[in-house]
């Protein structure tokens, strides 16, 4: 029987975190950001192999999506637009997001999403009369990314 147990206070929590984006090497503090999401999306290919029931599978690439909502306090992601409507050339961006929860003892994770480029809708205005708070989901992909900091394992693992 295992005897070991997870520490309860140990569960990070998504409140928890800070964002940072940078553009034309100007860096924002993202406080404006409600969520974040960056996933990455692992690609393989079917190998048969003579002999084996079973078919197996190479992995063959990876590809990296954000989505982000934001309360549209800002139209730092519409002057990218405007950049590219006016220019043809759209501006990358890298996107930092660090979690630390105090509680838990696993410390601090940071990421830096690299070369990121903006892919579907973007509001550029709105209004409701009857409405709440204007949001704004901006998606991507990123090229790369560096994990800045990790959690560390914690001792009952």
């Amino acid at each position: 029987m295992n005897d070991k147990f997870m520490n309860e206070q140990d569960a990070p929590s998504a409140k928890q975190a800070e964002c940072f984006v940078t553009v034309n090497g100007q860096r924002y503090t993202a406080c404006f950001a409600k969520k974040f999401e960056a996933k990455a999306n692992v690609s393989t290919k079917e190998v048969p192999v003579l002999g084996k029931l079973m078919k197996g599978r190479k992995v063959t690439g990876m590809e990296g999506k954000f989505s982000m909502t934001i309360y549209k306090v800002t139209e730092l992601f519409d002057d990218i637009l405007e950049t590219y409507k006016n220019t043809g050339y759209m501006p990358t961006f890298d996107i930092q997001v660090s979690q630390h929860d105090k509680a838990t003892s696993i410390g601090r994770s940071t990421k830096i999403y690299r070369d990121c480029i903006i892919d579907g809708e973007m509001l550029l205005s709105t209004f409701d009369a009857e409405g709440d708070f204007i949001e704004q989901t901006v998606e991507g992909y990123y090229n790369d990314y560096d994990p800045a900091e990790k959690y560390k394992n914690p001792d009952y693992m």
